[in-house]
């Protein structure tokens, strides 16, 4: 029970973590950060920011921020 307990206050910590990150970035409000909003704050390359864009759709949401923190962040003022 307590491991479960664990993995759920894990889980919601990573996702309130994502979406800090996406209001940080996300300058026009549409709950999404394009490449745009990311480069000013992120030395990061277009192909870079690709790979973490998972749908294609040109902007990250919380979940695509969430599985691209490892990599993607790195090179963010002030992050991690």
């Amino acid at each position: 029970m307590k491991k479960i307990a664990v993995a759920t206050l894990a889980l919601f910590s990573t996702l309130a973590i994502a979406q800090d990150r996406v209001a940080k970035f996300d300058k026009n409000e549409d709950q999404k950060v394009d490449y745009s909003e990311l480069k000013k704050a992120c030395d990061v390359t277009r192909s870079l920011f690709e790979k973490a864009d998972k749908n294609g759709d040109e902007a990250l949401s919380n979940s695509e921020m969430k599985t691209a923190r490892a990599y993607l962040f790195r090179k963010c003022d002030k992050e991690e």
